[in-house]
């Protein structure tokens, strides 16, 4: 529906400004640009402002025009990041990542999206491509059912870049029972392959969702004055979703090294009934190739080298050997 809804949304970015709106109070918001952002002052409706990192005027203005401190745009500007949320001097910072989405992306690469909101304005800031900023601007623009204040708008990029993650985590039961309905000796090196390569993806995406939990717990623990009840309580079942991804990501762990272990038993039990079989024929034969080795030595004295018939007569002895050898192991058991 998402993808349907961002298509009647006609952007222009402008450089580094991806959008710009402000929230008219009852669910939708008008488009701004540059110069309306340039123009906002205290007192005015809310402004969400959502920016690429990578642009040079962004990062100027975020240096010099935005009015933050340098330790809250450094923590937005910054190359590499981690889920965190800290209380800055004018506001709250919070730093998110979301599956990636983008055309021949691995859903696992996370993307990370800043925020920055004092209630009165909200900055976003992207590296990659992010669905969740346009997801929450169709609503906005295009139903009419968007969020009314920046409390609100923070609480929903927040939910939705945790909804998004489901993507990712429900694929790994699929590939899970896509292994298993597949699983055959013939394939196991495949298998067991792409058994690894889910076990890789499910630590990456733990590595970042653990964290996360952790940050919006504290912003929980700790919200802004202009975070309403009605946001705290739709954030406490973000942060439960959270908690349901992390035990599905450990469930779909351990059901993969189930699938791995059962993989190895049955490579081991192949091989196990391989080196059986051939130890058996080692034992009837050893006896008889013992004896054609003892009467094939070329000394004199060996019994039966004058004799027409001793060749046949040694070859029944044989075959009553090997007869007794089978009735023997029969009793055994090992046939």
């Amino acid at each position: 529906m998402y993808d349907e809804i961002q298509r009647t949304v006609q952007l222009d970015e402008d450089d580094g400004l991806l959008f710009g709106c402000t929230l008219n109070g009852d669910g939708t918001a008008n488009l701004i640009g540059w110069k309306e952002i340039e123009g906002w002052k205290a007192g005015d409706p809310t402004i969400w402002i959502h920016l690429d990192r990578e642009s040079k005027r962004v990062q100027h203005w975020m240096n010099q025009e935005s009015g933050l401190t340098t330790p809250t745009t450094d923590a937005l500007l910054a190359e590499e990041t981690r889920p965190r949320v800290f209380h800055g001097k004018q506001g709250f910072v919070t730093i998110l990542r979301g599956v990636n989405l983008n055309p021949e992306a691995d859903a696992e690469d996370l993307v990370a999206m800043r925020m920055w909101s004092d209630g009165n304005r909200v900055i976003t800031i992207r590296q990659e491509r992010l669905m969740t900023p346009r997801d929450v601007l169709s609503e906005l623009i295009t139903l009419g059912v968007g969020p009314t204040t920046a409390g609100e708008l923070y609480e929903r990029l927040i939910h939705r870049i945790t909804e998004r993650m489901s993507v990712a985590v429900e694929s790994f039961e699929g590939k899970l029972d896509d292994i298993e309905d597949n699983l055959d000796l013939s394939t196991a090196s495949v298998q067991r392959n792409r058994l690894s390569e889910l076990r890789r993806k499910t630590a990456i995406l733990k590595r970042y969702i653990s964290p996360q939990k952790e940050a919006l717990s504290t912003l929980l623990i700790d919200p802004p004055d202009w975070f309403f009840e009605d946001s705290k309580m739709r954030l406490r079942e973000t942060i439960d979703r959270l908690f349901r991804y992390i035990e599905e990501i450990d469930t779909a762990r351990e059901r993969a090294a189930v699938i791995r272990d059962d993989i190895a038993n049955q490579i081991a039990e192949a091989t196990n009934r391989t080196l059986y079989v051939l130890a058996i024929i080692s034992a009837i034969f050893l006896p008889l190739a013992f004896l054609t080795g003892l009467l094939g030595i070329n000394i004199g004295g060996m019994p039966g080298v004058e004799s027409d018939s001793a060749f046949w007569i040694f070859c029944g002895v044989m075959v009553i050997l090997l007869g007794i050898e089978l009735v023997i192991f029969k009793r055994l058991k090992w046939l």
